[in-house]
């Protein structure tokens, strides 16, 4: 199987909350989406923030103000060249393992993933998306990466599993954000492997499947199987 890439990420996790059910979610969760997970930076506050609220953020990141500073000029940089884009994407793994060895060390349950979409659906992706008015070869990095078929980096690496994920104004909503995993189980028979993810490509397309009917009243959005990987 042939995974295009839909971006590196560095992400803090989460600790799970009182609606997930305790009995399928782990305890920590990772997560391909900002609604559950950190994402690292948090490129609004670089771009569009007062002086306040980036003070508060490296005082969150528990990193110096000379850091901090450093750190906007890192990434102001690598979105010049378009190694990092639009919203905390990075295009590279290198590029994402050298930020958090730079800057974010300290974060010691901070991870570098990738994710990928399955080949033979990248045009179910591009397709919605240009349906819903968002042409995508002016839009977000993350259809770039999907139209140019670039393919994950796989050396180095540990596949985790997949995650049911919907992209929407360039992020990702997740079924955990719904308490899909309670529909899961009670329809399919659900439960995650020793990662917190889906083990199999077939479980998440039956999810997934599940998930795009519009009665759910979930988010308006195209959900699709995406593999998560995690590297070294």
């Amino acid at each position: 199987m042939k995974y295009i890439l839909g971006g590196y990420y560095i992400i803090s996790p989460l600790k799970r909350p009182q609606y997930m059910d305790q009995e399928l979610i782990r305890e920590t969760i990772y997560s391909a989406s900002e609604c559950l997970c950190d994402f690292h930076p948090v490129i609004n506050v670089l771009w569009g923030s007062s002086k306040r609220s980036k003070k508060e953020y490296a005082q969150k990141l528990n990193i110096p103000e000379s850091t901090y500073n450093e750190l906007e000029k890192w990434v102001e940089e690598m979105f010049e060249v378009e190694r990092f884009t639009y919203p905390q994407l990075f295009t590279t793994v290198e590029l994402a393992k050298e930020f958090l060895c730079k800057f974010l060390s300290h974060l010691t349950d901070a991870k570098v993933i990738g994710i990928g979409l399955p080949e033979d659906l990248i045009n179910e992706f591009i397709e919605y998306e240009e349906t819903e008015n968002r042409p995508v070869k002016n839009h977000y990095g993350i259809e770039k990466l999907l139209l140019n078929k670039t393919q994950i980096a796989v050396k180095d690496s540990k596949m985790l599993g997949y995650e049911v994920l919907g992209f929407e104004n360039g992020n990702f909503h997740s079924y955990l954000c719904n308490s899909l995993e309670k529909d899961f189980k009670k329809h399919f028979g659900f439960a995650l492997n020793e990662n917190g993810f889906i083990t199999s490509l077939e479980e998440t397309i039956r999810y997934c499947d599940y998930s795009n009917d519009e009665e759910l009243g979930t988010e308006p959005v195209l959900w699709l199987p995406w593999a998560i990987f995690e590297y070294k």
